[in-house]
């Protein structure tokens, strides 16, 4: 047992300890020590009963808080200030006097901490902490009501099992509410503290240019890129970011005044949708290759590289049409194919004669592609990220000493021979591959998926994609298919999800969404309208009908059929029967009734029938029977001469 104030007040710190620890690791130093301390001294006031500070005491107390985050408060700091006075506020009332009063004024607090949290972060682990907040919130509400009229009431189990019960249907009450204003209401896409404090932010997207032999060893980073929702592809995707058109010296570069080339993917559209993270590049990845993509903030290159017109400062999605079978034909290419033939001067003599002993054996491009191929898959080339050569004739080295590099150096080296043997080709960056949420429906790509490969131009064909990454020794160990999910991989697929499908339903729901919404929801009403008649109207407007008759119906049978109201109606109709005019039955209450008779039996149904029922109590199945025995006595009694 535990009284009802008792109870609240515990409650209280249980819903300060929901609101304080989704921001605990947000907040300075001296709040989160504060808060810690009041949390420590609330439990100690509930085990001894010791001291409490009084409402003046309170007040006095939070003046130099005030002053003090009032001079912090700035423009560039705008947050940190607000929400600290919050959480000193709510831990002085955790050691105060916990009237009912008080007691509302820390669940408001705790709730408005906990909103402060989507300042800092919008990932999903704040609707995990709300739905907490939202089960806490009613049980407390309906415990204080309580405790205003009673604070010494005494609950048991019981009591406390139908208190959390009316708490919950209170809670479900509100979700259809909820998921009525989801759609209308609007919301902020982005982290508020980001937004004001304009922190700046890293570059997880792509590099804009090529430079194999810059460093010795590359670096590897499990930072998520971006995930894609598409059915699980036969081979790893190719992501498609930007095109490097321009060769000088090592380093291979973007001309966008040179990518003047119309191409055109070829085979089965496939559709997908793209959610990057964060990022201050403004190259869209997509498919490769994209016949579309459906934003209106981006513009596209006629080499099928998209850019977003400004940087989007939010999280956003896309959808991309795309085609995977890595073939692009072009329309006017032919008359600009000598840009693409270019190689940086002062090249060395091994590369040039490579070249041209390529271009001597092979009498097409395709026959020409084919001796490149066979170069890499039979020298010996190895995959590696570490001891890379380096300085102006890296190239050289990893072709002809070496034999070993990345991504980079492969394709580099490729494109260079193509061009040398009168082939046009260029540089393709994005991505490779991903690992598959099967939970989700989705690829997640990291940034370590980086990866660079070649566009070669096939006479009659058109652009053709060729990685020469794959001819490495070793390309099984570096691109092997993922390994059977674990259970532990199952269970981060599953976080995974979740805080995909939190930035799919909420972070990405912008204004353009919810007027998509609007617009279809419009057009259905429309088609709706237009496909009714007044036949089907009538037949609605009958059914409407019928079934509200059903439930009136219903509903007064279950009252008629109440074994209490069956009992009543029919000890009324003995005792009419019996004394006729001579006691008013119909006008008389149950026990005013007992008294006119006098009759025993009455006394007695009167005495067991209101204990139950006018206490708001229904009859057990022990009193029924009791009672149907007092009733078929005075039925019997009734017919003795």
């Amino acid at each position: 047992m535990i009284t009802s104030s008792r109870f609240s007040s515990l409650l209280a710190l249980v819903i300060a300890l929901t609101g304080i620890a989704p921001i605990f690791f947000w907040i300075e130093r001296f709040p989160q020590l504060v808060v810690v301390a009041a949390l420590l001294i609330g439990l100690q006031q509930q085990w001894r009963g010791e001291w409490q500070i009084t409402n003046r005491q309170f007040n006095l107390a939070l003046v130099p808080v005030f002053i003090w985050y009032l001079l912090q408060y700035s423009r560039s700091n705008p947050i940190q200030p607000v929400v600290s006075v919050l959480v000193i506020m709510l831990a002085a009332r955790l050691i105060g006097e916990k009237s009912v009063r008080n007691l509302l004024q820390i669940n408001l607090l705790a709730l408005i901490c906990l909103a402060s949290r989507s300042l800092y972060d919008l990932s999903p682990v704040f609707l995990l902490w709300l739905a907490v907040m939202m089960l806490l919130l009613p049980v407390s509400l309906v415990m204080l009501t309580f405790a205003g009229q009673n604070s010494t009431l005494l609950l048991g189990r019981r009591e406390l099992t139908r208190l959390v019960v009316a708490a919950l249907l209170i809670t479900a009450a509100t979700l259809p509410a909820t998921a009525l204003l989801f759609p209308v209401l609007p919301r902020t896409a982005f982290p508020m503290w980001q937004f004001l404090a304009a922190p700046e932010t890293g570059s997880p997207g792509m590099s804009d240019r090529v430079e194999p032999g810059s460093s010795a060893n590359i670096g590897t980073s499990r930072t998520l890129a971006f995930r894609a929702e598409l059915p699980r592809q036969p081979q790893p995707p190719y992501w498609r970011g930007t095109v490097f058109n321009r060769m000088t010296g090592n380093r291979w570069v973007r001309d966008a005044e040179r990518s003047t080339d119309r191409v055109t993917p070829t085979g089965t559209r496939i559709s997908l949708t793209i959610y990057p993270e964060p990022s201050s590049s403004l190259i869209l990845i997509t498919l490769d290759a994209p016949f579309g993509i459906d934003s209106a903030r981006t513009r596209m290159m006629p080499d099928l590289v998209y850019e977003l017109v400004r940087p989007p400062g939010k999280r956003f999605s896309y959808t991309v049409q795309a085609a995977t079978d890595g073939l692009l034909r072009s329309k006017d290419l032919p008359r600009q194919l000598e840009q693409y033939l270019q190689v940086p001067a002062g090249l060395q003599n091994a590369f040039v004669q490579q070249g041209a002993e390529i271009s001597k054996k092979g009498r097409t491009s395709a026959d020409r592609l084919q001796l490149v191929e066979e170069l890499f898959s039979r020298g010996g080339y190895r995959y590696s990220r570490q001891d890379l050569p380096t300085g102006p004739d890296a190239l050289y080295r990893f072709f002809f000493e070496t034999r070993q590099g990345h991504c980079e150096f492969y394709a580099s080296s490729a494109a260079l021979l193509l061009r040398l043997a009168g082939v046009p080709s260029r540089l393709v960056g994005g991505y490779l591959g991903g690992e598959y949420n099967e939970i989700g429906g989705y690829y997640l790509v990291t940034e370590d998926l980086a990866h660079v490969w070649v566009e070669v131009y096939l006479d009659g064909k058109g652009w053709q994609r060729f990685d020469p990454s794959r001819f490495a020794v070793n390309a099984g160990a570096v691109w092997q298919e993922p390994a059977r999910a674990t259970l532990g991989m199952r269970l981060r697929y599953l976080l995974d999800a979740l805080d995909y499908r939190w930035n799919r339903a909420v972070v990405t729901y912008d204004f353009e969404r919810q007027a998509e919404q609007v617009r279809l929801a419009a057009r259905k009403l429309k088609d709706f309208e237009q496909g009714l008649s007044w036949k089907q109207l009538i037949w609605a407007g009958g059914m409407v009908i019928v079934i509200a008759a059903v439930w009136f119906l219903k509903r007064r049978i279950r009252l008629l059929h109440s074994p209490e109201q069956r009992l009543i109606r029919q000890l009324y109709r003995l005792l009419s029967k019996r004394y006729g005019r001579s006691v008013p039955v119909q006008e008389l209450g149950l026990f005013e009734l007992a008294a006119a008779t006098g009759d025993p039996l009455v006394q007695q149904f009167a005495d067991l029938y209101g204990a139950a029922v006018y206490h708001d109590r229904r009859l057990n199945p022990e009193e029924l029977r009791q009672l149907r025995r007092l009733l078929q006595q005075l039925a019997r009694a009734q017919q003795r001469p």
